[in-house]
């Protein structure tokens, strides 16, 4: 992949990009000792250009689609909160006025709580939780994803921003990566990314494992197919595995395997003759477990 990745120079988005970001130097190894978890910010586009993707070509016989094993999603905002004040039909339950001091109790017990293996709802830990996709506001790539897309060539397919703690390699957990345009379980982008730390500990290597997916047209007589995804994972997503012959017709796959070593604090593209990636990794002090004090005697 290191011969592809430097041949594929014509998405000229470094060009792009230019003046957006003052770019780091600072090792992964700080003064403060040696950092084991990260902000993990990750963009991925699409490079619309018929003739950059013709540039290389794409043989259905040659593909070899996989989801890596153990792979996790991104836990989310809306997928973690809910309200127990709604019944199974959607209504508001009537509630009745509780006395202050059994309000204050039941405010005291909502937590949020370090999880517990028997525990059952708690609140999303911002500040602690691993491979929790983080709100808009803590993210740096706004102005990148911006310029993205009002180059008119790219098309932004997949941005996130977490927290996760690097290991040695060997143990980097897969993350699923979903975007574009969806049909059912199938999306556009599929594919999953992962990270874990070189033999040195000075750099960390991002793994990208990922396909592109043209609906429709003329498939030039290749048969085309993707894989199916995991059983847990499909459970998760809520969504349905299209069959076979519901599937929509699939013209062309375009795949995209590469590793990149990271420095923390500095802005990483990868280049590729479909898609684009922008990556960066930060280090991340985690703060002691929560502990909640009861102020009543």
């Amino acid at each position: 992949m290191r011969k592809q990745h430097d041949a594929m120079r014509h998405i000229r988005f470094p060009t792009l990009l230019a003046g957006l970001f003052v770019w780091g130097h600072a090792g992964i190894a700080e003064a403060q000792g040696f950092q084991r978890w990260f902000q993990v910010e990750l963009t991925i586009f699409s490079n619309e250009s018929f003739a950059d993707r013709e540039r290389e070509t794409w043989r259905s016989d040659t593909l070899d689609l996989n989801f890596p094993p153990e792979m996790v999603r991104l836990g989310r905002l809306t997928d973690l909160l809910f309200l127990e004040l709604f019944t199974a039909d959607g209504e508001p339950e009537a509630l009745e006025a509780e006395p202050p001091e059994t309000e204050l109790a039941r405010l005291r017990d909502t937590g949020p709580f370090p999880a517990r293996e028997a525990s059952g709802f708690r609140f999303p830990d911002l500040q602690r939780d691993p491979f929790l996709e983080l709100p808009a506001s803590y993210s740096d790539f706004r102005q990148t994803n911006q310029s993205i897309e009002r180059a008119g060539q790219y098309r932004v397919l997949y941005d996130a921003v977490w927290r996760q703690s690097i290991g040695d390699a060997g143990s980097a957990t897969p993350i699923f990566v979903a975007g574009g345009d969806r049909y059912g379980s199938l999306a556009e982008l599929q594919g999953s990314v992962a990270l874990n730390f070189n033999a040195g500990r000075d750099r960390v290597i991002f793994s990208a494992d990922l396909w592109l997916a043209e609906f429709g047209g003329a498939s030039g007589g290749e048969q085309w197919s993707l894989p199916p995804l995991p059983e847990a994972l499909v459970e998760t997503l809520g969504v349905e595995t299209p069959a076979s012959a519901a599937a929509p017709a699939i013209s062309r796959i375009y795949t995209m395997r590469q590793q990149r070593e990271l420095r923390s604090g500095e802005f990483h593209y990868l280049d590729h003759p479909a898609l684009g990636i922008v990556v960066q990794i930060t280090p991340y002090d985690l703060p002691p477990p929560f502990e909640f004090v009861d102020s009543q005697p």
